[in-house]
């Protein structure tokens, strides 16, 4: 084998590390997620969600762009705290929410139950008492938005894939090491 084309495959076979990784990577994301949809995983729990009451100011709808991504929306409120000098807060909610419900919070004063780890989602919006979002409808559309992709990464196809990763990259990186071992000799024979 003349030795640009040695060196060639030892450059290319050097990176057999990263499709080595790939195959367990993608086990762990297929377990992750199916972990994250079995139990109480996908949401946060009513107890550990933060309070915050008062006006909401302006609402607005937000479009994030990915560059591979689909495109992500989703509604903002600002509330301003009924506590003077308090700074207002920007709450996210999601977009499935009807528009009409949204727009009609503008100018009224609100109590939310907020996750503050994701972004300071809302679960729950109440209006002078009555819930006009509940956490049980929120807790549902998580749990769905959670065996959804549950169930796309989970899939024979994605174990085939993550085996056949896992396979060549193990193969591309015994190589590489024959490779290597090899060129020293092919050097002096040279």
């Amino acid at each position: 084998m003349p030795g640009f084309v040695r060196k060639i495959l030892i450059f290319i076979t050097g990176y057999a590390w990263l499709v080595l990784l790939a195959g367990p990577g993608l086990i762990a994301l297929s377990v992750y997620s199916s972990w994250k949809a079995d139990g109480d995983h996908a949401y946060a729990a009513k107890e550990s969600l933060q309070s915050v009451s008062g006006k909401v100011t302006q609402a607005s709808e937000v479009t994030v762009k990915r560059k591979r991504r689909a495109t992500k929306h989703y509604y903002e409120l600002t509330v301003q705290p009924e506590s003077a000098g308090a700074e207002a807060r920007k709450l996210r909610i999601d977009y499935s929410v009807p528009q009409d419900l949204v727009a009609n919070l503008i100018d009224e004063k609100i109590a939310a139950l907020v996750d503050h780890s994701e972004s300071d989602l809302v679960y729950e919006v109440s209006v002078g008492g009555t819930t006009v979002l509940s956490y049980e409808a929120t807790r549902q559309r998580m749990q769905a938005e959670a065996a959804s992709s549950a169930q796309s990464f989970s899939g024979a196809g994605m174990w085939i894939l993550a085996i056949v990763l896992t396979l060549v990259g193990a193969a591309g990186v015994w190589s590489n090491r024959k490779l290597r071992a090899a060129d020293p000799a092919q050097l002096a024979a040279a």
